[in-house]
């Protein structure tokens, strides 16, 4: 009788926070109606109704819930709201890549797509590691910023966007010498566009396109609106 008692005890006490809870989002929000989503299960073990499971409320509140109802959650409620949060970015049409070369390339031929492997940013999914292009994937101005290592030897390369030549770098490094150039393109492209970087077409140059920890050949690009 005594544990029935206190389990009501319980859910009064849980009924009458999650209405002040709500009450105070509303008076904050005009619209709670967009911030609405549906709450994760609760324990079985805090023996609160199952309609609680159920029960719909902002994202604000029921991040509070959890809090309330089961502190071990917590940590699960910030890593979903992580991942909501980078699904929001792509869709708010925001996109930004940066990548870079993990390895040299030594004496690559002309017209070699240069692949800069390792993808540190990629918010909108437009870059490819493995092909070395971006695809665009939301028309508008971007800006594309490309940056050439070069060891004992010399390198011109081009910015590609589908057919045309957009920007050019050459870096000449000789006598044991080792230098980067960097190349800026700002530029008005269409979604589905192929955007990439290349050794120059009439000539390869020689040497190394050089990368180590002291120094990366890049690719990044973002859009401006």
């Amino acid at each position: 009788m005594t544990d029935k008692k206190t389990d009501l005890e319980y859910r009064r006490k849980l009924e009458l926070r999650l209405k002040v809870i709500e009450n105070n989002f509303v008076r904050k929000h005009s619209d709670p109606k967009d911030y609405v989503v549906k709450s994760s299960n609760i324990s079985p073990h805090e023996n609160v109704e199952k309609k609680e499971n159920t029960y719909y409320k902002s994202g604000i509140v029921d991040g509070l819930v959890k809090e309330i109802v089961n502190p071990k959650l917590n940590a699960i409620s910030r890593k979903e709201r992580f991942i909501v949060s980078q699904d929001n970015i792509a869709s708010d049409g925001l996109v930004a890549f940066y990548s870079y070369m993990s390895h040299p390339e030594i004496n690559p031929s002309a017209h070699l797509t240069l692949i800069y492997d390792v993808s540190v940013t990629n918010v909108g999914n437009g870059y490819n590691h493995v092909t070395g292009i971006f695809t665009v994937p939301t028309s508008g101005v971007y800006v594309f910023i490309w940056v050439t290592r070069v060891y004992f030897g010399e390198h011109p390369t081009q910015l590609m966007i589908n057919n045309a030549v957009y920007g050019v770098t050459f870096l000449r490094a000789r006598d044991g010498g080792d230098g980067s150039v960097s190349g800026t393109v700002v530029a008005s492209v269409t979604k589905g566009d192929s955007v990439f970087v290349r050794v120059h077409s009439s000539y390869a140059g020689d040497g190394y396109i050089h990368s180590n920890e002291h120094g990366w050949p890049s690719f990044s690009g973002w859009l401006l609106d």
